[in-house]
């Protein structure tokens, strides 16, 4: 198995010219065998994740893609906002020495992309030089 390649990014990132701008990079540092791993949004850094994944005929099926989707529980905004954010932790947690991270990040640099930024780096097992702000 090759490396993984960690796709996340801002829903208010969701635009066909944000797409290229990280199938582009992601094409800078993909290798047959390498592992796509996305956080299951619909919208956004996520959703490029599986569109690409695709494209390059990696499913879960295959061992390709990896695709952490919260569990979307019932109750209060809050409740449904810790879910996500649990999520981005799981996906930090796929991080390591080898990986590449590919962030699609909101102008404002707020939000659940940022979380996982920062729970990546606190993991503390991924080269930052491989950490692309996109």
């Amino acid at each position: 198995m090759g490396k993984k390649i960690i796709i996340i990014g801002s829903r208010r990132r969701d635009s066909e010219e944000d797409f290229r701008l990280v199938f582009d990079t992601f094409k800078e540092y993909y290798k047959d065998g390498d592992q796509i791993i996305s956080g299951g949004c619909p919208k956004g850094g996520d959703h490029f994740a599986e569109i690409i994944a695709s494209r390059m005929g990696l499913t879960e099926e295959n061992g390709g893609l990896v695709i952490h989707r919260p569990i979307k529980p019932n109750g209060p905004t809050w409740v449904y906002a810790k879910a996500f954010y649990e999520r981005n932790t799981v996906v930090a947690q796929e991080t390591d020495e080898d990986s590449v991270v590919l962030a699609c990040v909101a102008v404002d640099r707020t939000g659940g992309t940022e979380d996982t930024i920062r729970k990546i780096k606190r993991h503390g097992k991924m080269n930052l030089q491989n950490l692309r702000l996109v």
